[in-house]
């Protein structure tokens, strides 16, 4: 399904033009809503033809973006939204100057810094390499499953065997971030390996399905990730499956849900390597 233009799709409305040029080139749904946002946001800020903006244009409207949400009361949360504002600002950003070049018009606003901790998405084959790096059932139970899931480390190690349900290949979430409980699914292999690790280990249903400290399941990830020359963290798998998600077409509120995501602007800022398949779909299509 496609985004649906506002307007003749034939006008000289550079929006509406560049929106059917996305859709020609085959981006996500998801995609093309983000960059549709951005641009409409921005287009609303500047009240001038796209054609005639200048880099302080592009800057005052950036700024205006950093200073727009609303500060949180808890300290942890306001951190969460300052580094949620300063990713979708960059996403925004980046539709934003993509429009502007495919328009011709070649600025250069002052882009604020990257974080230094910033994480990334694995690729397929680094995925795949990484599976058959574990050579332990459990290893191999633990990494398929946040790769499955896109769960966090802690509720991982809080599930139990009864939480489990192999048949429907899902599991119940119940210690969360926001404490509250949710449905995350698994594939087959997934399913196979932990009906193994199960009956192997003769785990009961009130047993932890992986019993191990958060230290000792950190420096696991880490020994897994360098036997393949990759500094493997606990959330760069989450990242690697909301990445993912997005990508094949989820919906963001079902990616939302899936993750546990209070607010689904925490959700977007997972877009961002989604972004580079626009790129890539434009150039394969026009050049």
């Amino acid at each position: 399904m496609r985004l649906q233009l506002e307007g003749d799709a034939n006008s000289d409305d550079p929006y509406n033009k560049f929106i059917l040029t996305l859709n020609l080139a085959g981006a996500s749904e998801n995609t093309i809503r983000l960059y549709s946002i951005a641009i409409k946001d921005f287009l609303d800020f500047v009240k001038k033809d796209p054609r005639q903006v200048t880099n302080s244009d592009v800057n005052a409207w950036l700024l205006k973006i950093l200073k727009s949400s609303t500060r949180s009361k808890r300290v942890r949360e306001e951190n969460e939204k300052r580094r949620m504002k300063l990713t979708t600002a960059k996403i925004y950003l980046t539709a934003v100057l993509r429009f502007l070049k495919w328009l011709g018009k070649d600025v250069k606003p002052t882009v604020p810094k990257a974080r230094k901790n910033e994480i990334r998405a694995l690729t397929y084959e680094e995925l795949e390499k990484l599976k058959a790096s574990a050579k332990k059932l459990r290893d191999a139970v633990i990494l398929n499953l946040l790769i499955d899931t896109g769960i966090r480390a802690k509720e991982l190690l809080s599930i139990k065997v009864q939480d489990i349900d192999l048949e429907r290949r899902r599991i119940i979430i119940r210690n969360t971030k926001n404490g509250e409980s949710r449905i995350v699914f698994f594939t087959s292999h997934t399913g196979a390996l932990l009906k193994k690790y199960i009956q192997k280990n003769k785990k009961e249903p009130e047993d932890k399905l992986i019993n191990m400290t958060y230290q000792a399941l950190y420096r696991k990830l880490r020994r897994l990730g360098k036997k393949i020359g990759i500094d493997l963290r606990p959330h760069i798998l989450r990242h690697t499956f909301a990445t993912e998600a997005i990508r094949k077409g989820i919906p963001l509120p079902v990616v939302q849900k899936i993750l546990g995501h209070k607010d689904i602007r925490v959700t977007q800022v997972y877009t961002h390597l989604v972004i580079e398949d626009v790129e890539k779909a434009y150039k394969n299509t026009f050049g």
